[in-house]
């Protein structure tokens, strides 16, 4: 009897442990691989729009959400950064660009009935670019935080403009083309 009871118990732990063991890779597996395809994709245009908006110079940002559903809580950040006190220029000092609107509730995914390509985004800022642009060595970053609407994943994009030579005085390509004319 007392065979029977401890061959029981190792059957018993066992199978215990083989089903803790399946189900936590059965757990790393779906994260790794379904929610990983569950997060923010956003391209961004490699141009800086300069257009007169209200008789005002405004200076314009593009990016489009290329993920397969809405994102939520998207924050745009321009920065200036000038190399500073490093014979290297290691060391950044930052200045902040100030957008009209730097955060935005929601973006759609893509829809062919929406005419209007809401998935397609701008933002402007009026700070005059060119005139902050003093020498080659500083440059702009466009930093963009979105969360993903169904997993709740956010993610950071990053552009960095090297030169004054992405600032163009053309308009943006509507919806998905990032270019000018």
């Amino acid at each position: 009897m007392n065979d029977f009871l401890l061959t029981l118990i190792n059957n018993l732990t066992t199978s215990l442990f083989v089903g803790v063991l399946s189900g936590l890779l059965a757990s790393y597996i779906f994260l790794m691989y379904y929610l990983k395809k569950k997060r923010p994709k956003i391209v961004i245009s490699d141009y800086i729009s300069k257009d007169v908006i209200d008789e005002e110079i405004n200076y314009l940002f593009k990016f489009v959400n290329k993920t397969s559903s809405e994102i939520f809580d998207v924050r745009v950040e321009p920065t200036f950064y000038k190399p500073f006190g490093d014979l290297n220029g290691t060391n950044l000092r930052s200045k902040d660009i100030q957008l009209k609107d730097n955060f935005i509730s929601t973006i759609p995914c893509k829809n062919s009935r929406d005419s209007h390509n809401c998935h397609a985004m701008r933002v402007r800022t009026t700070e005059k670019l060119e005139d902050n642009w003093v020498d080659e060595s500083s440059f702009l970053r466009l930093t963009i935080i979105a969360k993903h609407s169904l997993s709740g994943l956010n993610k950071v994009f990053v552009k960095d403009f090297h030169s004054k030579d992405c600032i163009v005085s053309k308009k943006f390509q509507s919806g998905d083309d990032l270019g000018v004319k």
